[in-house]
């Protein structure tokens, strides 16, 4: 009751009443109470003005040797001058402050001796008003025929007092009407207020509980009409909102349990907030209507499940806010892992992890089975290829046919026996790399001596198509440590093709320099260029340029992509940049501890 809109109302105009009725009665009083003072000093000071008649006569009356009693006669003939009277008397004092006779003789015994007394006696005129006195007075000194005496008016304020407190009745029976008219306006007012508030109340209420059936009816044209059309606005916004993201989480849900791929949702602190269906069946977790809440499946317990490096997670999941994760076998499956930031409500700090698991098995079985082939491939290939060549060199010895046409016949056979051979044996080394069973031959070595000996290498070649090879690298360039051999190879494969693929009399460059803790080698060549659109899979097994490109230079498509996975291996990586007609850039970086240091696998032999 006490805190409701009819109380507070009545309650202000109530204490607004009172404080208004209070505050004009101080006004009153405090007018009355200066007005009483001011017209006894403003009395007082004509009465004994200089000139006057009764100063002149009060002072004549000096010349007898009674004159106080004379003086006496005199104020009592002016007496209503002077206002003397019941609450109101004068007094005749001599030079020493004692009363000679007065107006009031039994209270003359008690006279105080006043300020304005004693300053009269100092000879001048005592008018001063002390504040918040109960009585106020006046003093005039007079001295003739070398005698002295004061006359002393004082007035008790009793009929001021008494006016004072007509005033307060007056004012207090005016406030108990005007309360009483106070507190039946307010009532009616907080009413015509209160009412459409207590309505609008009702509404909200129920638009908080779910109910948007009822409007805030309110007729009214002023801010309350407006608060009841606002309402209505408000309800019906919320209600299409709340509608529509009902729409969007049904079919969010209805996807998310039918997702063929396994969803799990976890907050920021690892907990699983959502699991789908093909999730619970996977990791073996319970039905929605069968979790009793007690079951714990965690990001970092999914992680080890799976058997993902937990680290290698987190720092990829940090430097890019999503990493992912192919071809992780868990039972007898492969999927392609994913883990995305997922933010699950609006407060900054909560963004959770979605993992996403994705059943790749068939084309990891694929790619599996492609990679037995090859491997098998090459071992069947290899034995009759070798055959074939040692019959052919051994055909060479007879004489029966035309000298020049059986060495021509044999030198083509045997050429293309070699160039098969080296087929197969791409074919072998890319089938290690697959397989992870390189045989590293790690040592530390020079980088200058190492590019020198490249140089070297690949001058002849370069000659024989007129181009001018440069080699060029930083002073002071750490070891590198990683299968030399192996890594010389990426960068001959490399330097073969800005050979082949630049016109005779090209120019080709090879520079190294230190770049983020590690070399980075750069092969440029002028020559023709590769096509934007090839670009993206120049690194792919078997992929060649268009034919118009390749078809003097040869090669089996094999080079790039055995670099790339020898680099690949070594912790590094391969970018190139190209354009038709003005020549490529291969750049090959690897960091001077390649990751093949730690390698102890021992040489597969074949």
């Amino acid at each position: 009751m006490y805190r409701g809109l009819h109380f507070k109302i009545i309650l202000i105009f109530v204490i607004f009443t009172v404080v208004l009725m209070s505050a004009l009665s101080i006004v009153m009083l405090v007018g009355a109470s200066n007005y009483y003072n001011d017209g006894f000093t403003s009395q007082m000071n004509s009465a004994f003005a200089q000139g006057s008649e009764l100063r002149g006569e009060l002072t004549a009356s000096l010349a007898d040797d009674d004159f106080y009693a004379r003086q006496k006669e005199i104020l009592r003939a002016y007496s209503t001058q002077l206002g003397i009277g019941r609450y109101r008397n004068f007094y005749i004092i001599d030079e020493n402050g004692e009363v000679l006779d007065g107006s009031d003789t039994g209270a003359a015994e008690n006279l105080e001796m006043t300020p304005n007394i004693l300053s009269a006696m100092s000879g001048k005129t005592g008018s001063e008003k002390k504040l918040f006195s109960s009585y106020i007075d006046y003093a005039v000194p007079f001295e003739a025929h070398g005698k002295r005496c004061i006359i002393y008016v004082i007035d008790t304020q009793e009929e001021a007092r008494e006016f004072s407190l007509m005033i307060i009745r007056l004012t207090a029976q005016t406030l108990l009407v005007v309360i009483v008219v106070a507190v039946v306006l307010a009532y009616f007012l907080s009413k015509a207020i209160a009412s459409p508030i207590k309505k609008l109340t009702g509404v909200a209420q129920k638009i908080s509980d779910g109910d948007y059936g009822e409007n805030a009816d309110v007729e009214a044209s002023d801010e309350i009409g407006t608060l009841s059309d606002t309402i209505n606005n408000m309800k019906n916004v919320i209600k299409d909102t709340i509608d529509q993201k009902t729409s969007e989480q049904r079919k969010f849900e209805t996807l998310f349990v039918y997702l063929n791929d396994a969803v799990v949702v976890f907050d920021r602190h690892g907990e699983m907030l959502h699991v789908n269906r093909m999730a619970r069946k996977m990791f073996g977790l319970p039905k929605p209507d069968e979790d009793d809440g007690t079951h714990s499946f965690s990001l970092a317990k999914m992680i080890k499940t799976l058997g993902i490096d937990y680290e290698g997670v987190s720092r990829e999941y940090v430097e890019k806010k999503n990493a992912m994760f192919r071809d992780v076998i868990y039972g007898e499956k492969a999927y392609d892992i994913t883990f995305a930031e997922f933010r699950y409500s609006e407060e900054k700090d909560n963004r959770g992890v979605m993992c996403v698991i994705h059943d790749n098995t068939g084309r990891y079985e694929l790619d599996k089975s492609r990679r037995e082939f090859v491997s098998d491939v090459s071992h069947e290939l290899r034995t009759p290829l070798t055959a074939i060549k040692g019959a052919l060199e051994t055909i060479m010895e007879y004489p029966d046919l035309d000298p020049e046409i059986r060495k021509s016949f044999l030198d083509m056979a045997v050429e293309e026996c070699d160039r098969m051979t080296r087929i197969v044996g791409d074919l072998l080394v890319l089938s290690r790399l697959d397989n992870k069973r390189t045989a590293w031959k790690v040592e530390t070595f020079e980088v200058p001596a190492f590019l020198d000996h490249l140089r070297d290498v690949m001058s002849v070649d370069a000659k024989a198509h007129s181009h001018t090879l440069t080699c060029s690298y930083e002073p002071f360039m750490p070891k590198l440590t990683g299968d030399k051999e192996k890594l010389q190879q990426v960068l001959v494969n490399i330097v073969s093709n800005s050979i082949k693929y630049t016109d005779d009399g090209g120019h080709i460059d090879i520079s190294a320099t230190k770049s983020d803790g590690g070399l980075l080698v750069c092969v440029s060549d002028n020559g023709m260029g590769i096509p934007k659109d090839d670009l993206p899979r120049l690194f792919e097994r078997f992929y060649r340029v268009e034919k118009a490109r390749t078809s003097n230079a040869g090669g089996s498509g094999l080079g790039l992509a055995i670099a790339k996975e020898i680099i690949d291996a070594h912790g590094g990586y391969i970018r190139v940049e190209s354009e038709v007609g003005k020549g490529t850039k291969m750049f090959v970086w690897m960091p001077f501890v390649t990751k093949v240091a730690n390698t102890n696998i021992a040489e597969t032999q074949y």
